[in-house]
């Protein structure tokens, strides 16, 4: 309403009349003075036609402002979705963190364990070895039977001798 009673007093005031800027009001009027009170007053300019808006500026002027409230409830909403994106991902980060501090973890766990068994493995035998092993002991101990019954065996011969020397009756054995 401002602009409009502006407007036209800017348009008046580039016309150069001085005349219509100035409103009289009188709240009332006697009779005898209502004619010379009309009569006084400058004639006054033919007043203009009003401009009506019309329906497409107004439908312009509509949709413009429709589409920057949707816009702007739209921005905020992909502000907010794009935050909770963005906290799912920073979380999701987290773990993915934690997991591989857990699977260093395990590596670490398994390469000690490999070495634990590789020095297990140059420390200890292999079955061939065990074989061999087991091998050389039924040896030695097939040798260790007949050394004990060849000394068994030469023992008695000596008590024999021994029992035949002194007189006694053999000993069997």
């Amino acid at each position: 309403m401002y602009s409009r009673i502006a407007s036209r007093m800017g348009k008046q005031l580039a016309a150069g009349s001085t005349n219509t800027l100035a409103r009289r009001f009188e709240s009332t009027v006697k009779v005898g003075e209502k004619v010379s009170a009309l009569a006084s007053r400058p004639a006054a300019e033919s007043p203009k036609k009003k401009r009506a808006i019309g329906g497409f500026r107004g439908g312009v002027v509509g949709f413009l402002l429709g589409v920057t409230t949707a816009g702007a409830f739209g921005f905020v909403y992909l502000i907010e979705e794009y935050q909770k994106a963005t906290g799912l991902v920073l979380s999701s980060v987290d773990e993915l963190e934690k997991s591989s501090l857990k699977v260093k973890e395990y590596v670490k766990k398994i390469e000690s364990v490999e070495a634990q068994l590789k020095k297990v493995r140059e420390n200890g035998a292999t079955t061939q070895q065990l074989a061999q092993l087991k091998a050389d002991w039924r040896k030695q101990n097939d040798v260790l039977t007949r050394d004990h019954l060849e000394l068994k065996a030469h023992v008695w011969e000596i008590e024999q001798d021994v029992d035949s020397a002194l007189g006694r009756p053999a000993s069997k054995k």
